[in-house]
């Protein structure tokens, strides 16, 4: 009987574990604006209370609230008070060259065919409590370049893992 409990609590807390609790949620991402992180059906769990206690940082990915119906998942590029410029296909920030090494694969491919991946723009300076996020797809995704940058109140979580294809 003790050896009937002892493996019926180690299911019950093996289950409980992999349950999404009230701070997290599986979504499921529409499109290809993230790919190759994220392809479209992809699910990802996202924690909803991570920037309570958190700062936002350069490189998390973030679900937002775009419109009143509509959900976006994007990657953060700049912070509020940051200068934010690309060129050439480089991201600087305070004028100073930023590593994305999320991009290397579709960089290396774009610059074998003499193409860009991110278009030249800016300077432009995000305002206090607003990041800027660009899909990692740069040439496939709808973004702070096209709806500008987006207010910290508007996040609903930060993607924390990736789930399996099933």
């Amino acid at each position: 009987m003790k050896t009937l409990f002892i493996m019926l609590s180690f299911i019950f807390a093996s289950l409980s574990s992999i349950q999404p609790d009230q701070s997290t949620s599986i979504f499921v991402s529409e499109g290809e604006s993230m790919a190759p992180t994220l392809n479209s059906n992809d699910r990802f769990v996202a924690d909803k209370t991570y920037y309570d206690s958190h700062p936002i940082q350069r490189g998390d990915i973030v679900i937002f609230q775009a419109e009143k119906d509509r959900q976006y998942v994007k990657r953060v590029i700049a912070l509020p008070g940051e200068t934010l410029e690309y060129k050439d296909d480089i991201l600087y920030i305070n004028n100073k060259a930023v590593d994305e090494p999320y991009l290397a694969a579709a960089k290396y491919v774009a610059k074998k065919e003499n193409l860009y991946l991110t278009e030249d723009f800016g300077p432009i300076t995000i305002p206090q409590d607003t990041i800027f996020v660009i899909g990692d797809n740069r040439l496939n995704s709808l973004d702070s370049r096209m709806i500008g940058p987006i207010h910290v109140n508007q996040i609903v979580g930060k993607m924390i893992n990736k789930l399996p294809s099933h």
